[in-house]
């Protein structure tokens, strides 16, 4: 039985990007089920991804850069967290398809339209203010680009679970903040800069 409310247990709350840096050279070798769960319905998302360029928003250790790039996708993943481009970089040696930029997509001054697809993988609910990062978005998108998102059910951070937890070597806890961002938030953001909602989840709707 999973206790809703806020969870008082004794942690460390840790800066995001601090926390994963301090994480990432365990994140691979722990068990995720949250992540296994999200790759399949993300996958089926994403679709066939032959010959386009992909942008990776929040690529972590190169999780998607890899399974994008078997499909014959150039990848370019971005992330602020550098220990996490470092893992990255050692799981994507063999994929010459793949270009890894550490910081946030802000600070890449990427050219106009330069992606057919943008994936942001469990990676938004860790800004706290969305419409930056929208707003270059769909700068760097093609007209006919796509953009992936998935992420936790706003609910859970809403219900004081607002953090994401991982242990060190010792087994002390760490907990990096989330940010809950409901539905409309995006609707809202995708009004403003064009874009419309195709998809959410297995239900196909346009909206904005």
């Amino acid at each position: 039985m999973i206790r809703l409310g806020p969870d008082d247990r004794p942690a460390y709350q840790i800066d995001i990007i601090d926390g994963y840096n301090w994480w990432a050279v365990t994140y691979d070798e722990q068990a995720n089920p949250l992540v296994a769960l999200e790759e399949n319905v993300t996958l089926e998302l994403i679709s066939q991804v032959q010959g386009m360029r992909v942008l990776d928003l929040g690529c972590g250790t190169g999780r998607y850069c890899v399974l994008l790039a078997k499909q014959g996708a150039s990848v370019v993943g971005v992330d602020p967290a550098v220990q996490m481009i470092e893992q990255a970089k050692r799981k994507t040696i063999n994929f010459p398809g793949v270009k890894l930029f550490y910081g946030t997509l802000g600070q890449m001054n990427f050219p106009d339209g330069a992606f057919d697809l943008a994936v942001s993988a469990l990676t938004l609910s860790h800004i706290s203010d969305l419409e930056p990062t929208f707003r270059e978005v769909a700068r760097v998108l093609k007209s006919e680009g796509r953009m992936v998102i998935s992420d936790i059910h706003p609910y859970w951070p809403i219900s004081g679970h607002d953090y994401v937890e991982f242990f060190d070597e010792t087994g002390k806890e760490f907990r990096i903040p989330e940010y809950p961002h409901l539905i409309e938030e995006y609707w809202q953001l995708f009004k403003k800069y064009d874009m419309q909602l195709r998809k959410f989840g297995s239900q196909e709707l346009i909206v904005g």
